[in-house]
């Protein structure tokens, strides 16, 4: 690789995460008080009604690809015309099976279970927002082969916001669960229209062989790995759910929402990553440095995000008139949180494995973690309900160690070491946070004098012992304002 052309992937992939991060600070200010005006407006049935439906349809997702979406991105040489339109047919079949599938599968489902139109309209709209992101693969496929990741984030942001405001006003209106169909529909339509007015392509439908020969090569082995994941995240979620009932899987949507906010930083990384990590997958050494930077900067903003969120969520809950409702969802939620922590480093390794092609080694972890989530889950949601499922996610979490050290071998990169001083800082907050709530002042000032300190605690310790990560992003900010 020719150095002009590395200096300028190091100079896209720092702008795009940079930007990424600060559009998705922007999606999540809309999730998270979208999702906290719906937790007050609807029952727990209502939140745990949309969160199972949801993870049955998303199912379908993972079926209407076949990895032929990373198997485009990962390619080296520029995309051929038929490639994208082979892409396409082939996708397209596999939704119209799958929808065939899902039809009689939620048929017998409904009558089973006495689903009403409540429950029917949520699953009709989802049914065609999967539609909908089936036709935005190929487009967003070209923008991020671009590293064009601001259409794509512009595009998320309109998308988030529909849905929340939607259903917000529809909830507060008194349509009940009925907003989450509504602002679904509008959502998928906004999102659809928009990414083909800013790239479209020649739409069009061809079986090259040589090209579904291509594609499958890196596709099949790919989505074996997210046949895996849906074994392991989706079914297992609704196998739970039917063994701890709707409410009680309402509570855990709620006490994972909180954890996962911080992830939007990670995502931004991930994004970037996969097609950079792709396209250095020759240069080892800068590839072990991207992906430290990855590593520590994920660390940095997810660790003491996640630890700040569990840490006044009791808080929030007591200053909330009416929302005590969700107490029983503060200690999954620490558990969540401390597994959130763990995913935040192991993602970014899983996915250089599969950027420079090292899929079946994924694949191995995928199996592991997959069997242990079908031996906990079931034992331990059967027996202590749903802190049991929290407890469950937690150990198979603790497993992620093991690509840890695999990925010291491959990468040479030195994980602990890596994350050593965003752990001691987050440490040091929460121990300060504890010390802090000993005082039993009310819910506002516990909220207050929690957040005050963790950023003082934090914010010193980095600065103190992070000084050259820090001189680096205030560089690279420096280096983006100069080229505007």
């Amino acid at each position: 690789m020719e150095e002009i052309d590395l200096q300028e992937i190091k100079q896209k992939t720092t702008k795009n995460v940079l930007f990424l991060s600060l559009r998705n600070i922007g999606i999540q200010g809309i999730s998270i008080i979208g999702f906290f005006l719906l937790t007050i407006l609807l029952g727990v049935g209502d939140v745990g009604l949309f969160a199972v439906v949801s993870e049955s349809v998303s199912i379908l997702g993972y079926f209407s690809d076949i990895g032929l979406a990373a198997a485009l991105i990962q390619k080296k040489a520029e995309i051929k015309k038929e490639e994208l339109q082979t892409t396409f047919t082939i996708q397209q079949i596999l939704v119209f099976i799958s929808l065939i599938v899902i039809y009689f599968v939620y048929s017998k489902v409904s009558l089973a279970k006495g689903y009403g139109p409540k429950e029917f309209w949520i699953f009709i709209s989802l049914c065609f927002s999967f539609i909908c992101a089936s036709l935005k693969t190929v487009p967003s496929v070209l923008l991020e082969r671009k590293l064009n990741f601001k259409l794509i984030s512009t595009i998320d942001i309109v998308e988030n916001a529909c849905f929340y405001v939607f259903a917000v006003i529809f909830a507060f209106l008194g349509f009940g669960a009925y907003s989450y169909a509504i602002a679904t529909f509008i959502r998928s339509l906004v999102g659809l229209v928009m990414i083909y007015r800013y790239s479209f392509w020649p739409i069009g439908f061809d079986l090259h062989l040589d090209s579904i020969k291509l594609l499958f090569k890196y596709g099949i082995p790919y989505q074996l790995n997210s046949f895996i994941s849906v074994a392991k995240d989706k079914f297992s979620s609704l196998f739970v759910a039917g063994i701890i009932g709707r409410d009680a899987y309402g509570i855990l949507a709620w006490a994972q929402k909180g954890p996962r906010i911080p992830l939007s930083f990670m995502d931004a990384i991930m994004k970037v990553t996969f097609p950079t990590f792709a396209r250095l997958q020759d240069n080892k050494e800068v590839l072990k440095k991207s992906l430290e930077k990855s590593i520590y900067f994920i660390a940095l903003f997810v660790f003491p995000m996640t630890a700040g969120i569990a840490l006044i969520s009791s808080d929030i809950i007591n200053f909330i008139p009416k929302y005590t409702k969700w107490a029983p969802a503060i200690f999954p939620l620490y558990l969540y949180a401390v597994n959130v922590a763990i995913a935040s480093v192991t993602t970014p390794l899983t996915n250089a494995f599969n950027a420079v092609g090292k899929i079946t080694l994924t694949t191995k972890f995928m199996i592991m973690w997959t069997t242990l989530t079908w031996i906990f889950f079931p034992i331990l949601s059967y027996k202590f309900g749903y802190v049991g499922t929290a407890w469950a996610a937690l150990i198979v979490g603790l497993s992620s160690f093991i690509v840890w050290f695999v990925a010291k071998r491959i990468f040479n990169i030195h994980i602990i070491k890596t994350i050593f001083n965003p752990t001691i800082a987050t440490l040091l907050m929460i121990v300060a946070c504890l010390v802090f709530q000993t005082l039993n002042l009310n819910s506002f000032f516990n909220i207050i004098g929690k957040i005050l300190i963790s950023i003082v605690i934090y914010g010193l310790y980095t600065f103190l012992f992070s000084k050259n990560e820090i001189i680096w992003f205030w560089h690279q900010l420096s280096c983006l304002r100069q080229k505007k």
